[in-house]
């Protein structure tokens, strides 16, 4: 607990996140670049947006931009838009890939330009108000993508906002059907649910080792452990009134 405190504390500001994106610093360490890039190939391989060129495609958490060369092999022909609320990220973001994409430093909240498609990538479960932001970010796109992790739990149970915890929501099939209630949607294409290994998936080793602890776990009572799994979501924004 006292370990995951402190690191709460040094990522409260911008300056701390900035550390954080820095070369060599935790981002990187903790395998972000690995699982941006394996994260965007999933997507560009489940996907059903179809585009057309000269379509905007923004990555609206970008970090260090390795979800791009993955995003322009399937999207050849579109504008590649990148921002994150890091200015370090973005800054050695666009050092690598400014033939890619152009580059902007800006979080969520201020993102007030319009694109075709707006890709959201493992960053709405972090958020216990990330109804607000998906309200948000739908009102800015034709197209919502969104990729998280599919019916996480600790313990046995949904997650719920604990200020120690990377992640406070659980997400399912119907998790955004609010969109569709609220007029603001209208579509949601079926979501897929599908491994994401040595992202966020089990490893082929705990794919043998696990079900066998889990045994254990069994026999002692204990939560089993699941593989993981992500879901992706594309939301149609509905028509806004004139």
């Amino acid at each position: 607990m006292r370990n995951t405190d402190k690191k709460r504390k040094r990522l409260a500001d911008d300056q701390d996140w900035n550390a954080y994106f820095e070369e060599n610093g935790k981002w990187e360490l903790n395998g972000g670049r690995q699982q941006s890039r394996l994260f965007a190939e999933a997507f560009c391989e489940h996907t059903c947006i179809s585009v057309e060129q000269g379509d905007t495609l923004l990555d609206s958490s970008a970090a260090l931009g390795d979800s791009l060369p993955a995003l322009r092999k399937r999207f050849p022909h579109v504008q590649l838009i990148a921002y994150d609320f890091s200015s370090v990220a973005i800054r050695r973001a666009e050092q690598r890939f400014s033939e890619l994409a152009t580059f902007s430093t800006k979080s969520m909240e201020e993102i007030t330009d319009n694109f075709d498609i707006i890709y959201s990538s493992n960053t709405l479960e972090h958020f216990s108000a990330y109804k607000d932001k998906t309200r948000a970010l739908l009102q800015q796109c034709r197209y919502l993508c969104i990729l998280v992790p599919f019916d996480e739990q600790h313990n046995g149970k949904d997650l719920e906002y604990n200020p120690y915890a990377d992640h406070v929501v659980t997400f399912r099939h119907d998790t955004f059907d609010f969109l569709l209630d609220e007029g603001l949607a209208k579509e949601i294409f079926p979501p897929q649910v599908f491994r994401v290994p040595k992202a966020w998936s089990w490893s082929t080793k705990d794919r043998i080792v696990q079900p066998l602890k889990n045994i254990v776990r069994l026999l002692l009572n204990r939560p089993l452990s699941r593989d993981q799994k992500s879901i992706l979501f594309e939301i149609e924004r509905a028509e806004r009134n004139s």
